[in-house]
């Protein structure tokens, strides 16, 4: 074989061996080039979808706008506060930012700019900030607007500053009588004013002392409900036998503007698991008022019944009656059907609304019915005992912390009852507890009312 066909030769073998792995190292660096483009692709998906799951997380709106002021992400809360976001800046303070001064502080050129906004029912505190967007060398400015729903702080606000007022109200009518009836003793009526009128003045000033005592009792009990200070201590109740004790001690006062008050028992179920002085305090504001709205000679009837789980205790009176469009307020505190300012029918108007948050804290409820000249009907529902043990059991026994004050409480007397009946010491199961909770139900019962 000649030189040159040698070299021929070696050339094509060469080639052969050579050129197919160069096609092969030409595929794997296209793979790994597709690989990491995939991979690329891959994490800024995740990184974009971890940012849209911590936006959707928050309790305040974002909205963010690029260095050409068109929008670039906002999250759910933004959305249901605003409905449709405006694709620019601008537009968006055009919609939002006109009335509360926003736009012009942004176009002065404010670096951050705090204002509100009312939407309906809504409050909302809009803050827009500068921010540069991205990382290092050549970074770009954004805005971002974050939105704070702050309607439960504004009419907490509200509310206090009317509460304020209020009281500041009430408080000042018995000390004005006070003031008065002191100063006309003491510059002339002692020595003016014969025994019975001097008699008369102090009667005055110590009946408003004692609406001044009652009324800072009221607020005082009101702030400690509020505050969720106030403790229940719950026990099995029966319901029947304190509104039987109830009605007995407020005889006297029925009686003096010769009212009959009359008791039915709708049902034999009429345990509770209640704060037995809370419970009464309802039910004597409830029947207090049926006598001081119920003229001479009327009747008023009290009923005890249950309806699915829970026990009712309802007030009926044929009195005065309350207007369909004063009923929804009378729960408000210090607020007053009668705004003659004669204080006619006494009271610190704190009563009711007293006797609403009471009923919450054992989970129940107060329902008026009313019209004007034919009458008023309150009804307060509480849990049946055994429904609320038992709900409280089965919580427990899944694990559950008790939500408030009377669950609280059933679930201390639960465990005080596991305790006294496992004897050996050996655990009670479920089924156990519910058969002991039965028993202690039933045996609560002592009474039923009837007249």
């Amino acid at each position: 074989m000649s030189p040159f066909q040698i070299v021929l030769l070696t050339a094509a073998v060469t080639a052969a061996l050579i050129i197919p792995f160069m096609l092969w190292r030409s595929r794997q660096a296209r793979r790994r080039a597709s690989q990491d483009v995939v991979r690329t692709m891959q994490r800024i998906a995740n990184e974009r979808t971890e940012s849209q799951t911590i936006l959707s997380s928050l309790d305040v709106g974002i909205i963010a706008y690029g260095s050409d002021d068109r929008l670039l992400a906002s999250n759910p809360v933004a959305i249901d506060m605003f409905g449709i976001i405006p694709d620019t800046l601008p537009a968006f303070l055009d919609r939002f930012g006109t009335h509360n001064g926003m736009r012009a502080a942004f176009y002065l050129g404010s670096e951050t700019i705090a204002r509100e906004l009312s939407m309906g029912e809504r409050y909302l505190r809009l803050v827009c900030q500068h921010h540069s967007l991205g990382g290092g060398r050549g970074n770009f400015g954004g805005h971002i607007i974050t939105v704070q729903d702050f309607s439960d702080v504004k009419r907490q606000e509200e509310r206090r500053k009317a509460f304020v007022a209020n009281v500041s109200h009430e408080l000042k009518t018995p000390l004005t009588t006070v003031k008065s009836y002191t100063e006309t003793l003491l510059d002339w009526g002692i020595n003016e004013k014969d025994r019975e009128a001097i008699r008369a003045d102090i009667e005055r000033i110590y009946e408003d002392s004692l609406r001044m005592e009652d009324l800072i009792a009221d607020l005082l009990l009101l702030s400690s409900l509020d505050s969720s200070g106030a403790p229940l201590n719950a026990h099995l109740l029966d319901l029947a036998l304190s509104v039987r004790q109830v009605s007995d001690r407020l005889l006297d006062q029925a009686r003096a503007k010769q009212i009959e008050i009359e008791l039915f028992a709708m049902t034999r179920e009429t345990a509770v698991f209640a704060d037995k002085n809370a419970v009464e305090r309802i039910l004597t504001n409830l029947i207090t008022n049926a006598i001081r709205y119920t003229g001479e000679g009327g009747r008023i009837q009290v009923y005890i019944g249950s309806v699915v789980d829970d026990i009712y205790v309802k007030v009926i009176d044929n009195g005065i009656g309350i207007a369909q469009m004063e009923l929804e307020n009378i729960f408000e505190r210090f607020y007053r059907v009668d705004k003659t300012g004669s204080r006619q029918f006494g009271g610190t108007g704190l009563g009711l609304p007293i006797a609403l948050e009471l009923a919450r804290m054992h989970r129940g409820r107060i329902v008026a019915e009313s019209e004007m000249g034919a009458g008023s009907q309150f009804t307060l529902f509480l849990p049946g005992a055994g429904h609320l043990l038992k709900t409280t059991l089965i919580d427990l026994s899944r694990k559950e912390k008790p939500a408030d004050a009377i669950t609280k409480a059933a679930a201390a007397a639960i465990r005080d009852w596991a305790k006294e009946d496992e004897g050996d010491g050996a655990l009670l199961d479920v089924h156990a507890l519910l058969d002991i909770i039965d028993e202690k139900v039933d045996n609560s019962v002592t009474i039923i009312v009837s007249n």
